[in-house]
């Protein structure tokens, strides 16, 4: 009986280590994420509203029109880039190629990639950049429209810095990805840089999905 005590005591002790093993590799995903931005109660719905992307429209690589509305119902991963980025991008974006070959056959999972260079990055720039990235229109957009509504989204919506600086071909942004729920709130930045933050990103994307899920029940 003690020999089986002994083994029934390491099983015991062996449960949390396993949990949190498999929790790193992906295979367990938590479902509360948080929820970012400025939060206010509003004692007529009484309930709490949270910040939201706004009503956006900007063009994608087939020069096609892509609207909020265009992504009810869809969980979307965001980031700001520009074609002849040096830099960061190269590394963000390749970086992001990880998590969009995880999802890109989901039918509700989208990419949102939207230039700070509108002026150089064209439709068809935009396209054969798109392409050699391996990114299917319709599923990861990469998406232009003016200097200010794309300033202004990454600014107040999506709470990034951009900012350019004297040279006008040169710009300071963020290699910051961002996760949207099907509400429209923020719910992950991550550094586009660093692969272990895409590989978290594709775990918590895993985790909104079952979020989501579990909501429409």
């Amino acid at each position: 009986m003690k020999k089986y005590g002994f083994f029934i005591a390491i099983g015991i002790l062996a449960i949390p280590v396993i949990w949190i093993f498999m929790l790193k590799q992906g295979n367990i995903v938590s479902t509360s994420l948080p929820i970012y931005g400025e939060r206010y109660y509003d004692s007529k719905i009484g309930d709490t509203v949270y910040h939201t992307i706004s009503d956006f429209a900007f063009i994608d690589q087939e020069g096609d029109s892509l609207k909020k509305n265009d992504l009810e119902g869809k969980i979307f991963v965001a980031n700001f880039f520009f074609t002849s980025c040096p830099d960061i991008c190269p590394a963000m974006m390749g970086n992001l190629q990880y998590v969009y070959n995880k999802y890109k056959d989901s039918p509700d999972i989208r990419f949102l990639s939207m230039t700070v260079d509108p002026k150089k990055d064209s439709i068809s720039v935009l396209n054969k950049y798109g392409y050699n990235l391996g990114a299917q229109p319709k599923q990861w957009y990469l998406l232009t429209g003016t200097k200010s509504m794309l300033y202004s989204a990454a600014e107040y919506d999506y709470l990034l810095a951009t900012v350019e600086t004297s040279l006008e071909s040169a710009f300071i942004h963020s290699d910051m990805v961002v996760l949207v729920d099907t509400n429209f709130h923020i719910r992950g930045f991550y550094k586009g840089t660093d692969f272990n933050e895409m590989r978290r990103l594709s775990d918590d994307v895993k985790a909104l999905v079952v979020e989501t899920n579990g909501n429409q029940h």
